[in-house]
């Protein structure tokens, strides 16, 4: 079979190599990448109302964000995110999805504008000062904005992908879209003498995203469908491998070595 499977592979990939070969925009490279790893740098806080407090939040561990269409609009580069991955110090289990807008695309450049809201009125525990308060959340904002670039292909510096990455991504657009915004009661009581408002502001962030995902054919991680790739594939044929199994369905089988061919030639 593995013989079989690899003359009908050679004589398909002269046919197939062109498929890949056209140009993208850098909004299409970033959504086909299907991931994105983020790291928070720094930023200030400020709480005001009920509660008066400021100061300084450190860096993040890096968080790995995957695309998806929340919003049913055509463009999965949605992510949702999770406060408490994003910023520990505040320790908010929440989450806010982000709905990505394209702001600009010029076909070397891009900006990508996040934008989401959640209204989960839920009871919990924020860390403020080093002191456990109770907060009854009534609103969540988060706003993301970032300028994204192409770079030489090369293993994710924030070691966060699961391949190599060829975009950067970095903070654009200040304070008016780079923010997260939390409106709740202290204690969990519901009156105008415990509101509070808190904000995450002069937020430093660094990104990376592209590539090519196993799912495009890109076994090995590199930033190329090719023959490698193809004889990967051919020599785990009918085993388990999940390196090799482009559809992650647990078996290296035809639709994985199909997957390699239509992609063929396909490179950032």
């Amino acid at each position: 079979m593995r013989n079989g499977s690899l003359m009908s592979a050679l004589a398909l990939c002269g046919l197939l190599a062109f498929t890949g070969a056209y140009a993208q925009s850098v909004v299409d490279e970033l959504e086909r990448g299907g991931f994105l790893a983020w790291r928070f740098l720094s930023g200030n806080y400020e709480v005001s109302g009920s509660l008066s407090a400021s100061g300084t939040l450190d860096a993040s561990d890096p968080v790995l964000f995957q695309f998806t269409d929340i919003n049913n609009d055509g463009l999965a580069l949605d992510v949702v995110l999770n406060l408490e991955e994003l910023i520990p110090d505040l320790g908010i289990q929440r989450t806010i999805p982000l709905i990505a807008q394209v702001v600009q695309d010029n076909g070397s450049t891009a900006i990508i504008r996040w934008t989401g809201t959640d209204t989960p009125n839920e009871c919990i525990t924020v860390n403020l000062q080093g002191s456990e308060v109770q907060v009854l959340i009534t609103e969540l904002e988060g706003r993301l904005q970032g300028f994204v670039e192409r770079i030489s292909c090369q293993d994710d510096p924030l070691g966060a992908m699961p391949h190599r990455v060829h975009l950067r991504i970095t903070e654009n657009g200040g304070d008016t879209n780079n923010l997260l915004r939390v409106r709740g009661y202290l204690f969990c009581i519901e009156q105008s003498y415990t509101l509070a408002n808190a904000r995450i502001f002069n937020m430093d962030w660094e990104s990376y995203a592209g590539g090519l995902p196993r799912s495009l054919g890109n076994v090995n991680g590199d930033c190329q469908i090719d023959d490698a790739d193809l004889l990967q594939v051919l020599f785990n044929f009918g085993s388990s491998d999940e390196a090799s199994d482009t559809n992650s369905d647990g078996t290296v089988d035809d639709a994985d070595l199909l997957t390699v061919l239509f992609n063929f030639g396909t490179s950032v």
